[in-house]
């Protein structure tokens, strides 16, 4: 009976020997999850008023005609006379660039067809130039000599600034000072002081809202008018930040 246990007692010892032997480190490694980072968000935010001294705008014509020839000759001809009015009121040839030459059939209905059969009546010609002008307070007057040239199309104006890089700085800066004072009061009424910022996201929302002229049929156009009011209004450059604080 002793002579059979005492292979079993060696077994059993050179087992526990083995388990002895292994490497403690990966039988005890646990996973540690990351801490999120602890402080104090806020988002700020920063406003810059500007007046606007820059102005695009599209204006061109549209001629419709029985014959696809006169109609592409008609526009041409009233096109050149609106740009030639353009430069000599002061834009720049660099300035102006057309964004749309079209020509689309017109058809007609025919009455009383169960085929729903069409017949050409004509054709349209439009063509359309962006124009840039730095002389916002002019663009009434500018408008109406191209009126007066034969631009019979005026789309939508958008004011702009040439120093929005500037600005975005500006609105930048009170958005960061803005940030900051929220996080100090916090921090003062939660009893703590306020460390380094730990993180720091922008979100830029800045626009300009477009003043929008609408087309006026050609009668319109040629009747006298007083010279058309353009308000160029504000400019406002917005930004926000996302900081978080360490705190103390």
């Amino acid at each position: 009976m002793l002579s059979r246990a005492l292979p079993m007692l060696g077994v059993a010892a050179l087992g526990a020997a083995l388990l002895a032997s292994a490497p403690i480190g990966r039988a005890q490694t646990v996973p540690v999850q990351p801490q999120a980072d602890l402080g104090i968000s806020v988002v700020g935010a920063g406003i810059v008023q500007a007046t606007p001294n820059v102005a695009r705008i599209t204006v061109g014509v549209e001629v419709t005609d029985p014959s696809l020839a006169n109609a592409q000759a008609e526009a041409a001809r009233r096109m050149d006379a609106v740009v030639a009015k353009l430069k000599a009121d002061g834009i720049a040839e660099s300035d102006i660039r057309t964004v749309s030459f079209n020509v689309s059939p017109i058809y007609d209905q025919r009455p009383n067809d169960p085929q729903g059969a069409q017949t050409l009546r004509g054709f349209q010609v439009q063509n359309l130039v962006e124009i840039k002008s730095t002389n916002v307070a002019g663009l009434g007057p500018l408008l109406d000599d191209a009126v007066a040239a034969g631009a019979t199309r005026i789309y939508g104006i958008r004011f702009e600034a040439d120093n929005l890089e500037a600005l975005k700085a500006q609105a930048r800066d009170q958005a960061m000072q803005n940030a900051r004072t929220k996080a100090e009061q916090l921090a003062r009424n939660a009893g703590v002081s306020l460390g380094r910022p730990l993180r720091i996201e922008e979100s830029d929302i800045g626009g300009v809202t477009p003043v929008r002229q609408q087309a006026a049929p050609a009668a319109a156009l040629a009747a006298p008018a007083p010279p058309t009011p353009i308000q160029p209004g504000e400019l406002l450059v917005q930004t926000n930040v996302n900081v978080t604080w360490a705190i103390q």
